[in-house]
């Protein structure tokens, strides 16, 4: 497991929706469904396009560039092309501030 950075605000990612940011050289996705957040890399296994560009419902986000579609919180591909995971991260909430463990 990683050291948790500071990631953003729990203002910064309204309910339903998922942003983008550079995490030690890592660009991560953080959503935030049902209030709760999860993290993981901001990359489709199957062709590497960038998954925040993607539409996020419930905990499945499906990329917006080939339909692959992913479970946020478990990283589990729900539906190709994709057949790789994704990363993903352990986050925590304290105060208004998001953690995420990075390695």
């Amino acid at each position: 497991m990683g050291e948790f950075v500071k990631v953003a605000k729990v203002s910064d990612i309204p309910s339903g929706e998922v942003r983008s940011f550079v995490v030690n050289n890592e660009v991560i996705a953080i959503c935030h469904v049902n209030g709760k957040f999860y993290a993981f890399k901001d990359e489709c296994t199957h062709m590497a396009y960038p998954l925040s560009d993607g539409h996020l419902d419930g905990e499945i986000i499906t990329c917006a560039y080939h339909g692959a579609k992913f479970n946020v919180r478990t990283g589990e591909v729900v539906a190709m092309p994709a057949v790789e995971p994704l990363e993903v991260f352990e986050v925590k909430v304290e105060g208004d501030s998001i953690y995420v463990a990075i390695d």
